[in-house]
């Protein structure tokens, strides 16, 4: 399984623009084979930046995810919504497990 933190720095002025556009993939994204999770959060301490948390069965999905329509299609429609190159960190997992905490 592949673990995928992809960062994007986004200017303050286009942030709706791209939130909008991610809401629009999410829904067909979670629906892609393979895929086990594909989310979207805000970092509490830096403004503009945004990470989409993605798990992947394996390479071969995050790259058939990455040539999607829908994903060609948000990469143009955000490409002005960001002030710096999105950086991707992708970690292989060879094992994982839930845990409940009780506080």
């Amino acid at each position: 399984m592949l673990l995928v933190d992809a960062r994007c720095t986004i200017l303050p002025e286009r942030e709706q623009d791209f939130i909008r556009e991610v809401k629009k993939i999410i829904p067909s994204v979670r629906r892609e084979a393979g895929c086990t999770r594909y989310e979207l959060v805000s970092d509490a301490y830096v403004p503009g930046v945004f990470h989409f948390i993605e798990e992947w069965e394996s390479q071969e999905h995050l790259d058939e995810h990455l040539q999607q329509p829908h994903m060609q299609e948000y990469f143009r429609k955000t490409a002005t919504c960001h002030s710096s190159p999105t950086v991707l960190k992708i970690y292989e997992v060879i094992s994982s497990r839930s845990m409940a905490m009780n506080r």
